[in-house]
């Protein structure tokens, strides 16, 4: 009876314990929240980050909580919409093409990512830009990270590619549930009335592309990449045209492997012949 108690009064410990560093991290996390909406302010203001040192500050603060993720959900509409809605708006000004777009979303996407492993992907992706047309944007800025890689992972994490990829990704992983046949969000077939239901669009066609190349390597992009496939092959308008695709896919190798086995045939056929003759 009285180890009983004695546990009962152990475990009320352990729980203020608990509730008073819960408590106090609370309290401190209200101080730093006015310097990290200063430095998100600014950030905002200015529609990129003028000073990469706020970038490392803001990364410095919310890494401190990354055991009290629920404390910063509170705030994560005020930080999340704001940052994405510039990696958005920039994309729609600057285009892909230019280099310069990398260098502005980049250092936003190391905030957002830092959020996402302190909080959660499910809890920060819900204050993405999700309108249909944004769908093309996000393929086309994730084709524009695939295409500059570092060379070590290290550089990557550092200049904020690595997160670019996965906040890309992770905008994708929203986007691809739209509520429309894909092919008709896809400017690149807008006028092209020869794609059937059986056909992939090109769309889809570099998404896939895309998660494939993602899914080969280590690290978070993986697990990203198969959050979009998961998403994106499991649409509706998706299992008549990906069984189709593969089915095409599956019947080019075999053709393939039978003329190559049918040219092997013939050569050990030929030669053969020649020794044949060659007796004769």
């Amino acid at each position: 009876m009285e180890a009983n108690q004695e546990t009962v009064v152990t475990m009320n410990q352990e729980e203020d314990e608990l509730d008073s560093k819960e408590s106090v991290l609370q309290k401190y996390f209200l101080q730093e929240w006015n310097i990290l909406k200063s430095l998100l302010d600014d950030i905002v203001s200015n529609a990129r980050v003028s000073d990469t040192s706020s970038v490392h500050r803001i990364r410095s603060i919310l890494d401190k909580y990354q055991e009290q993720g629920q404390l910063l959900e509170p705030y994560l509409e005020t930080i999340v919409s704001p940052l994405m809605n510039i990696i958005r708006s920039r994309i729609i000004e600057l285009g892909t093409a230019s280099d310069e777009i990398l260098e502005i979303i980049k250092p936003i996407c190391i905030i957002v990512y830092s959020l996402v492993t302190v909080c959660g992907y499910k809890s920060v992706i819900k204050f993405f830009p999700h309108q249909v047309s944004d769908l093309e944007l996000a393929v086309s800025l994730l084709e524009k990270c695939h295409s500059t890689n570092s060379v070590t992972s290290l550089r990557q994490e550092s200049t904020g590619e690595m997160e670019a990829k996965c906040v890309t990704l992770l905008w994708l992983y929203i986007l691809v549930l739209v509520p429309f046949d894909i092919s008709t969000v896809d400017t690149s077939i807008a006028n092209d009335d020869s794609l059937t239901e059986f056909e992939l669009s090109p769309l889809v066609l570099r998404i896939i592309g895309f998660c494939k190349d993602y899914l080969s390597t280590a690290g978070p992009m993986r697990t990203m990449a198969g959050l979009v496939l998961s998403r994106l092959l499991t649409r509706p308008d998706m299992p008549k045209a990906f069984t189709r695709h593969y089915i095409m896919m599956f019947v080019e190798v075999h053709t393939v492997l039978v003329l190559m086995y049918v040219m092997l045939l013939l050569m050990y056929v030929g030669r053969l012949d020649v020794r044949i003759i060659i007796q004769i």
